[in-house]
């Protein structure tokens, strides 16, 4: 399943660095399904990417919050998708993978969160 959601608001909430904030940033769901890590287990898997590419993003010190606030954006309509789809009882964790770039010569960062009744739990 494909989601595209417009998350400008919140970007302009976020206190990235100047060039971000002035930014007009679309941040893409480009991929879920289910993730098996040998550390966590089995779970659900987001894979986001910002549109354009915020300079600065990958160093920023505010990369957590943003990757955390994607994560219990896309959470109420991805986990429940993905459990259906792939049958499982119940995930383990749900990552959240941001990327830049292509598959080549792209970069990414990934964060591993606990499953909560409200969303995204603490990091694990």
């Amino acid at each position: 399943m494909f989601f595209r959601t417009s998350l400008v608001a919140m970007a302009a909430v976020l206190t990235l660095a100047a060039p971000a904030a002035a930014q007009n940033v679309d941040w893409k769901l480009l991929d879920s399904g289910v993730l098996v890590d040998t550390a966590h287990g089995k779970g659900v898997e987001m894979r986001i990417q910002p549109e354009p590419m915020v300079d600065g993003l990958f160093d920023s010190p505010e990369i957590g919050r943003i990757m955390v606030l994607l994560c219990n954006h896309y959470v109420p309509y991805v986990l429940p998708y993905v459990t259906e789809k792939f049958d499982m009882d119940k995930a383990d964790f749900i990552s959240v993978r941001l990327l830049s770039g292509g598959a080549v010569f792209g970069r990414y960062i990934q964060e591993f969160y606990a499953v909560s009744d409200d969303g995204c739990g603490a990091a694990l």
